[in-house]
């Protein structure tokens, strides 16, 4: 990397501060957003059906059969955090090294640096696959069709990879996003050839080619056709929305679905596709359009550090020295374009924040108006407050979490059977313990991963091979006021199961079910 040599002292201090930062954080009791991510991890780590799994669902089964590979020789590290961590270096690495070759006045680009830091340490603080696949879109895109950065177009590419193995839809939807600017503001794809086109778009195509061949080969036909049913319910905005107000009847299979328990209920394929046309018709009401939009400012008031992120993206946009007919011509269509995708899907924080990430593809383009350097030393300074906010309830809640795993743990010694543990309203990413091959979770979960050859394979290792035929079960929960339903759920596949005993710490409480001796199933 000859560039290299003549990059700024500046640019080595941030990106210098910025890898120290990132291992700082490496050691602290960071988690991942979702429960998505830390079941990925079990799988192909082998802590939660015995031995590394190949396939993982959601990344593509390169990665996943390299991580259950890597963790066959080296179980003992959190490759998949690593891996994870490391992605999100390089992104931000290639983003800082954008702004320090960019036309911003010095202070402009301090002030981009410092928006990339609380960009990152986010995505390290709660790592979750699809925000660190965006970020990876976003730089590798900024990278590879960039004039000024011979030099880094190979790490480009890499970090562009990993996006599409990572979360291939958030690669994507990134892409939309560099597209449409590219369209409105033609400086964006000064760097536009068409070479570096047709290798990124097969890379897009051979990924997408080899994930489909591999589930045609090696994954369950009936499990990928339901797997791909089932979120066109449980992220249905109109489902969702029901099951919010409370409106789906409790005696219904339905309810139980809401909650992610569908396992061994009668419900098909096709029963969730003629719920997901059900549901369709109900999208074109004003109520439906009013819930839309109601979803958003609820979303983002719950999720208030991306919020501030997206408004300074905004801010930034509009205070560009670009065009107002293009601002308003590129504002315009996007935001349609994403009020009428939340329409039609569940969006949470996470897509939120990257359909406004791509606000950086103009904004990095161009530069901030001469007059905000008079305000920019303030809005800097409110930058470092966020972040510190961010830090303290990062760590309030980290210690929530390890207090939560410590009255676990206590409960599990006091358990008088070997029945299997099923947990209720806790997340999966609270646990901080970490697992391994030889030292398998304790509990089982459900939810995407119901009906996999992996959920038959964890009941295998614990003992039994469905849920219907155990006689007696462990269940964890917080002690709330509202009734349980996962006890429901398991007289609804397999009646007779009464409380036998429970144990309770501060704040958790451990339920322990038995089939009952009276009980006679129905001839």
């Amino acid at each position: 990397m000859k560039d290299y040599l003549k990059t700024p002292q500046t640019f080595l201090f941030w990106a210098g501060g910025l890898f120290l930062a990132l291992g700082i954080i490496w050691l602290l009791p960071w988690r991942f957003q979702t429960n998505d991510d830390v079941m990925m991890m079990w799988l192909v780590s082998g802590a939660y059906t015995g031995e590394p799994e190949p396939y993982a669902v959601f990344i593509h089964p390169w990665l996943s059969w390299s991580f259950s590979k890597i963790y066959g020789l080296f179980p003992e590290t959190n490759w998949y955090g690593l891996t994870w961590f490391a992605v999100n270096f390089l992104s931000a690495f290639l983003l800082l090294k954008k702004v320090w070759i960019s036309a911003f006045t010095k202070i402009q680009k301090h002030f981009w640096s410092l928006f990339i830091g609380l960009l990152s340490f986010h995505f390290a603080f709660f790592p979750q696959f699809t925000l660190i696949a965006g970020l990876a879109a976003l730089a590798g895109l900024l990278t590879v069709f960039d004039t000024k950065s011979k030099g880094f177009i190979t790490l480009g590419y890499v970090v562009l990879l990993m996006a599409f193995s990572i979360r291939f839809e958030a690669a994507v939807l990134v892409g939309l996003g560099w597209a449409w600017c590219a369209w409105v503001f033609p400086e964006v794809k000064a760097g536009f050839f068409i070479s570096r086109g047709l290798l990124l778009i097969s890379f897009a195509v051979f990924l997408a080619f080899g994930k489909w061949s591999y589930q045609e080969s090696f994954v369950s036909l009936d499990y990928l056709d339901f797997n791909q049913a089932r979120p066109k319910i449980l992220d249905h905005p109109v489902f969702v929305q029901q099951s919010q107000e409370g409106t789906i009847p409790d005696s219904s299979d339905w309810f139980l679905v809401s909650r992610w328990m569908f396992e061994e209920l009668s419900l098909s394929t096709e029963d969730f596709m003629a719920k997901k046309k059900e549901s369709d018709h109900q999208l074109w009401t004003w109520k439906a359009f009013k819930d839309g939009l109601i979803r958003i400012l609820r979303v983002q008031q719950t999720e208030l550090f991306k919020s501030m992120l997206i408004l300074v993206l905004l801010l930034s946009f509009l205070l560009s020295d670009l065009s107002w007919r293009k601002k308003i011509l590129f504002f315009g269509v996007w935001v349609m374009f994403y009020l009428l995708f939340n329409h039609f899907n569940l969006l949470l924080g996470r897509v939120n924040l990257l359909f406004f990430m791509t606000f950086l593809f103009p904004v990095f383009n161009s530069s901030l108006v001469k007059k905000t350097s008079r305000w920019i030393y303030a809005l800097i300074a409110l930058l470092c407050l966020f972040l510190g906010i961010h830090f303290f309830n990062f760590w309030k809640e980290a210690k929530g979490r390890e207090q939560v795993q410590q009255e676990f743990f206590s409960l599990l010694e006091e358990k008088k059977s070997d029945a299997p543990v099923f947990l209720e309203g806790i997340m999966e990413y609270i646990f901080l313990k970490k697992f391994s091959q030889s030292q398998p979770i304790p509990f089982l979960s459900y939810g995407w991963i119901s009906r996999s050859h992996m959920q038959e394979k964890a009941y295998e290792l614990r003992g039994f091979s469905r849920q219907s035929e155990l006689k007696e079960f462990y269940l964890l929960a917080f002690q709330l006021p509202e009734p349980l339903v996962f006890p429901d759920y398991m007289n609804r596949i397999s009646p007779g199961f009464i409380l036998q005993s429970e144990m309770k710490s501060e704040s958790l409480v451990l339920l322990h079910f038995v089939k009952s001796k009276s009980f006679s199933p129905r001839p």
